[in-house]
């Protein structure tokens, strides 16, 4: 759901384009799988195909036709939305029904799941990516015009990649609990607010979720 470029791109994950694949790809594979286990199979499963697909940001310039996706901010969300005609220079928006529908799991992809995914791989990646495995053991990995950080700015550095790692978790149980959708096929009812606080502190992401209701 995501990869390197994908890290590279959103321009909100502090990962240099130079930084080879084998050493993000070790700290993808690891949320992907936490992803898979906590949510519901047939929605991992459509996230996993939608995300497949060719979908690019919207443009003033280009010409759309029927089915066409494209994502677009929106009240400060990405969001996907998805032509119900023919148009152009008809900017997506939810008020704009006569040319765009707005794709709920889409936007549950690009708004919220990708974005904690790179979170989370990022996170992992800054622990643990200057640490090289050899015939020695564990060796931390430096070079001459560089040092590692250490102490209190190593700690203030993590804490607060941590802390957006967690925000975005929170942010996309948030769209689950607090929306009435089909994401799935599934018909997903909104969570009262009362229930979600007592339930957001004892479950993962997603956990409960697949049945008709989620109550």
């Amino acid at each position: 759901m995501i990869d390197k470029l994908y890290l590279v791109d959103s321009k909100v994950i502090p990962i240099n384009v130079n930084v080879s694949d084998d050493k993000v790809l070790p700290y993808i594979y690891p949320v992907l799988e936490e992803l898979r286990s906590t949510l519901a199979v047939a929605l991992y499963a459509e996230l996993d195909t939608l995300c497949e697909e060719n979908v690019k940001d919207w443009s003033v310039t280009n010409t759309y036709v029927t089915n066409d996706k494209v994502t677009v901010i929106e009240t400060g969300v990405l969001k996907m939305f998805q032509a119900v005609q023919g148009n152009s220079d008809s900017k997506p928006t939810a008020a704009n029904t006569a040319n765009w529908l707005e794709l709920q799991l889409g936007t549950f992809l690009v708004g919220y799941v990708q974005p904690y995914l790179a979170h989370a791989t990022f996170y992992g990646y800054a622990i643990n990516s200057g640490v090289n495995v050899s015939h020695q053991g564990l060796q931390q990995i430096s070079n001459e015009t560089a040092s590692p950080v250490t102490g209190n700015n190593l700690q203030a550095f993590l804490n607060y990649w941590k802390a957006q790692r967690d925000l975005k978790r929170r942010s996309m149980l948030n769209y689950l609990d607090e929306k009435s959708n089909v994401l799935d096929s599934v018909s997903y009812t909104a969570v009262e607010s009362s229930k979600k606080k007592t339930r957001f502190q004892i479950r993962g992401i997603g956990k409960n979720i697949g049945t008709s209701q989620i109550t």
